[in-house]
């Protein structure tokens, strides 16, 4: 066992060498932080910078020349009220920001969202753009949109206006119009078709690289539906329809320069690939562009500079790789690598001509880093950096493990333990991710950095359910919430022991949302393999995730396909939710849970901690953060979560 185990060890690329155990950390402050720097934009002219900036709380969106002067703050929020979601620039002066907030609509908490404009030096700032005022209508008053965001594109040679998406007409039934970036006003270029004969209701837009709207996508229940038209066509003609709950079909994601020319995600061997089908002549057949055999190309198409034609695709939204297709872009990509070896480099925002280019480097023991790169002699400018406070620290760098569920279905994970230590030695924080629909990446995580900082080993692992590793695997965990895919997270902490990599009595489960879920499954069902459990804005009854659905648009029908129906299993949904189990929780437990929480209701933790209560059960602590969402947007909430976790699992666990 022990030389097994040397050799699992040496493949990870974990040193045995006993670390000074006397090191003092680094500040929670350190990691708790905002990023000093969220997002830089070069403007099209690539004169100026627009930098989404946080400090001292608030969250900054600033802009400058390249060259650092003539400095303005375009725009400030505390975080409190709302959040800057996006930005973008939509000509050299004018910049449109997206801003979200929690609201409340017939008695529903749910986020809203606003876009406002402002010139870059501050001046002439629209904070509503689409006020209500400016819905009138013979017939009464028309529907306020909960989301005004959803930009479909810009229109080339006009600086002055965007096309964006509303739903003013009938609610959750958005036309598109042309929006003026500085006066607000607007006009219908495309209604929406959702009462014609034959046409169902379109809910997303696409418009091809000209400004003409092309494609829409609309859903009812579980059926999506692809609607087109071809170039220079007015008729609007079907493309794919298939149901969700059964299969992931064919998705449009943008059109190339040539307006014939659409992208496409589609299955392709089991994992989602990107294709290319021409709308103009139905004969031709579609292309396959880019697969993977391991997995999914799930993110967003890469754009060559000037925004026309399409170069590549990022594997997802969190991870930003890109598998590119394009020679000049690989050519590109290949001299950025070498300007900054030994980090991801993604090139994030590009000037229209080319010529300049922002450059988001990270790893996962470097916390991202901007440049900006000049195509004509090749220099490299270090902008900022997004966590300066752990410059020079000794970040840990996760190593990836495969291990085999109970049934035999292969999990990737990821194990992360302090530089030079042997991770026998450490307690095992096993951290499951949220959504459940989302995966552990080879990054930068500034959880997994802190927890490792204060000398505790992290396991992170891929439980069926988990996007990215093809369709199959992903509804795996359909209907299997607090069953197969809570085994699976049982099954890596059980691997961790039997390979002697953790200690069988110094496990705690850690997580946040559906981590969190994952966390109170775990002390339910498995009470004797951990230590202590945490829960942060936990799903904790899934009766009431379905029954909430019903307040939303085909989302009721998408979510008991994925968890379950509230009449029919609803015996199946009681008992793997931990809110009718308090009484099986004996180990101590850590609750905690934003008000301001739009993703998983405040009233989860609230219900918990009461059952608990009713349950007399005296080892948990609930703790309740007044101002903190899902994503704890602010630093001071960050803050109180890592105080809280380290006290806790500090008594308990080491």
């Amino acid at each position: 066992m022990d030389r097994l185990l040397a050799i699992l060890l040496l493949m990870l690329g974990l040193a045995l060498a006993h670390a000074d155990s006397g090191a003092t950390p680094l500040p929670t402050e350190a990691f708790a932080a905002l990023p000093r720097i969220s997002s830089i934009q070069l403007s099209p002219s690539g004169k100026h910078l627009a930098v989404l900036r946080n400090q001292g709380g608030n969250t900054l969106l600033m802009t400058q020349t390249v060259s650092g002067q003539d400095a303005h703050i375009a725009v400030t929020t505390d975080n409190q009220d709302s959040v800057i979601t996006w930005f973008r620039w939509v000509n050299d002066e004018r910049l449109l920001v997206s801003i979200r907030f929690g609201d409340t609509r017939g008695g529903v908490e749910l986020q809203e969202t606003r876009l406002l404009a402002v010139n870059r030096d501050g001046t002439q700032q629209n904070d509503n753009l689409l006020q209500q005022t400016a819905f009138p209508s013979i017939f009464g008053k028309k529907h306020f949109p909960q989301f005004q965001d959803r930009l479909v594109g810009t229109i080339p040679g006009d600086p002055r206006h965007v096309l964006i998406a509303l739903d003013i007409e009938r609610p959750l039934s958005p036309d598109v119009y042309k929006l003026d970036v500085y006066s607000g006003e607007r006009s219908l270029v495309q209604a929406n078709p959702g009462l014609q004969p034959g046409l169902r209701n379109v809910l997303q837009w696409i418009a091809d690289r000209a400004g003409q709207v092309r494609v829409g996508v609309g859903q009812f229940h579980t059926t999506v539906r692809v609607i087109f038209r071809a170039p220079e066509s007015s008729m609007w003609r079907d493309l794919a329809e298939y149901d969700l709950a059964k299969e992931t079909g064919l998705m449009p994601l943008a059109f190339d320069a040539d307006p014939a020319w659409l992208y496409v995600r589609d299955q392709h061997r089991g994992r989602a690939a990107i294709f290319k089908i021409n709308l103009a002549d139905p004969a031709v057949d579609r292309l396959l562009v880019a697969s993977d055999p391991k997995f999914d190309l799930a993110g967003e198409l890469v754009y060559a500079p000037g925004k026309r034609k399409i170069v590549g695709v990022r594997y997802s939204d969190e991870d930003q790789r890109v598998l590119f297709w394009d020679f000049d872009a690989q050519r590109l990509q290949a001299r950025i690598d070498r300007a900054i070896p030994g980090r991801a480099n993604v090139i994030y925002s590009s000037s229209d001509d080319g010529r300049l280019h922002v450059v988001r480097s990270s790893g996962p023991a470097h916390p991202p880093q901007f440049s900006l790169f000049d195509e004509r002699d090749g220099r490299m400018v270090l902008l900022g950096k997004a966590y300066p406070d752990l410059e020079g620290a000794a970040l840990a760098i996760p190593q990836p493990v495969t291990l085999v569920a109970r049934d035999g279905k292969e999990l990737h994970a990821f194990l992360t333990t302090p530089k030079d230590r042997d991770p026998r030695e450490l307690p095992l924080i096993l951290f499951p991710h949220g959504g459940p629909a989302s995966h552990e990446r080879d990054a930068f995580n500034y959880w997994t950095q802190w927890f490792v900082s204060r000398g505790w080993a992290v396991l992170q692992v891929d439980f069926r359910g988990s996007d990215g590793y093809g369709d199959e695997f992903l509804r795996a965990g359909f209907q299997r919430w607090g069953l197969e895919m809570q085994d699976d997270v049982t099954d890596s902490a059980q691997w961790a022991i039997h390979t002697g990599l953790a200690s069988a009595i110094r496990i705690c489960i850690v997580g946040a949302g559906y981590g969190g879920y994952a966390a109170l499954m775990g002390a339910v069902k498995t009470p004797d393999l951990y230590r202590c459990a945490v829960s942060l804005g936990g799903v904790t009854d899934l009766l009431q995730i379905v029954d909430d659905s019903r307040w939303y648009l085909n989302q009721k029908q998408v979510v008991e396909a994925r968890i379950g129906s509230w009449w029919s299993d609803r015996d199946r949904l009681r008992d793997t939710s931990p809110l009718y189990h308090p009484q099986d929780i004996r180990m101590p437990l850590l609750l905690m849970h934003g008000v301001m929480d739009r993703a998983v209701p405040v009233s989860h933790g609230r219900d918990m901690a009461e059952a608990l209560k009713a349950a007399k059960v005296t080892t948990y602590r609930y703790v309740e953060l007044p101002l903190a969402d899902h994503s704890l947007s602010r630093a001071e909430d960050r803050m109180q979560v890592f105080t809280e976790l380290e006290q806790f699992l500090k008594t308990y666990l080491e």
